[in-house]
């Protein structure tokens, strides 16, 4: 029988258990928000797990230059030097772009466009609302969703994360009700400890049996680390 997901899985690391194993084939990932509510590190936990068992990524940044990146995921145990040498890896910094305070109106197209961004496995857009926060709405959003569907409905998968805020409501809606896979992530205290939580909503085609609310800790040189007792 063909694997029907893309395994996430690294050694001593419970977090690909948490989600059913790995990334359903044709999945439309969506992670929501606030800032420093641990979308990111999330994401990045991904790919270093796809890496690892040899699934092609890119992973466009809004936040990061290519060398920040690779500091970033070294810092965090998750080195990532030899896979974009490799091609395995490709890594596109957008930061440079819309850190430029006139506004652009054309993010939207242009990142349809972008055919060599989509030729991975997984994709990662981190995060769409900061790229395209100025060009949607919901007639945009609707064309996005409908690339983005084309794409998975290859075997390919992508995952976002949006800030709550950056895009209006409308689209937002949009992009939550086509996703197929979709999470919030949240800063929750515990005792006297305030934890990263994310707490998945909807997760269409799971590999297997996950947990619906996974709080975590993230830990220098050892990076994302489930919260076995966290949750209750």
């Amino acid at each position: 029988m063909a694997v029907t997901f893309y395994s996430v899985q690294v050694p001593n690391d419970e977090f690909h258990k948490k989600l059913g194993g790995g990334i359903p084939k044709g999945t439309f990932g969506v992670i929501v928000g606030e800032s420093g509510s641990g979308k990111s590190i999330v994401c990045q936990r991904m790919v270093y797990g796809l890496l690892r068992n040899d699934v092609s990524v890119t992973y466009l940044s809004t936040q990061f230059t290519t060398v920040d990146f690779v500091k970033q995921m070294s810092s965090i145990g998750y080195s990532v030097e030899k896979y974009i040498i490799s091609g395995k890896l490709k890594f596109f910094p957008v930061y440079p772009l819309i850190s430029l305070v006139k506004k652009r109106k054309d993010y939207v197209n242009k990142l349809i466009s972008a055919r060599h961004v989509f030729d991975s496995d997984v994709v990662f857009i981190d995060s769409l609302s900061s790229l395209l926060k100025f060009d949607l709405n919901r007639e945009s959003a609707i064309d996005l969703v409908a690339f983005l569907k084309r794409f998975t409905a290859a075997g390919n998968s992508v995952i976002v994360t949006i800030l709550p805020g950056e895009i209006d409501d409308e689209s937002l809606l949009e992009i939550e009700a086509s996703s197929t896979f979709l999470a919030e992530c949240t800063l929750r205290k515990f005792g006297t400890d305030i934890k990263n939580t994310m707490t998945i909503k909807k997760y269409n085609l799971a590999p297997a049996q996950y947990q619906k609310q996974i709080a975590f800790r993230v830990e220098p040189k050892i990076g994302l680390v489930v919260e076995i007792a966290a949750v209750a």
